[in-house]
């Protein structure tokens, strides 16, 4: 789980989160700079995996409500090809699907290369 952020500052083009656990801080500063977009809906299981995942990296992300909202459904489906199932997600603005593809770039060992994570 992540911890609370208390503070988001700037320092030479990085962005530095300040959060209650210092133990995290390495890892939500890099990867506040991929910047990681959900479109979801509740009660989606698939949407909760996803963003479980990623907050089990420390990854801050943008999520987007597409249930009520007929607007930013329309604008997923624009950005992912005509897809409508949720959860789509989006690394640095690249489209990498819905959970079993980001489930399956994390068993491949990818995913933490997309978000900046890899060492």
């Amino acid at each position: 789980m992540i911890p609370a952020v208390k503070d988001c500052r700037w320092r030479n083009g990085d962005a530095i989160l300040y959060v209650r656990d210092p133990n995290f801080g390495f890892a939500l500063r890099n990867a506040a700079m991929t910047d990681v977009e959900i479109y979801s809906s509740m009660f989606c299981g698939y949407c909760n995996r996803a963003k479980q995942l990623l907050s089990n990296k420390g990854v801050a992300f943008t999520e987007f409500e597409v249930s009520m909202d007929a607007g930013k459904r329309q604008e997923m489906m624009e950005r992912c090809g005509g897809r409508s199932t949720v959860p789509q997600i989006f690394i640095g603005g690249r489209h990498v699907g819905g959970w079993d593809d980001l489930a399956g770039l994390e068993r491949s060992g990818e995913l933490d290369g997309l978000l900046g994570l890899a060492s």
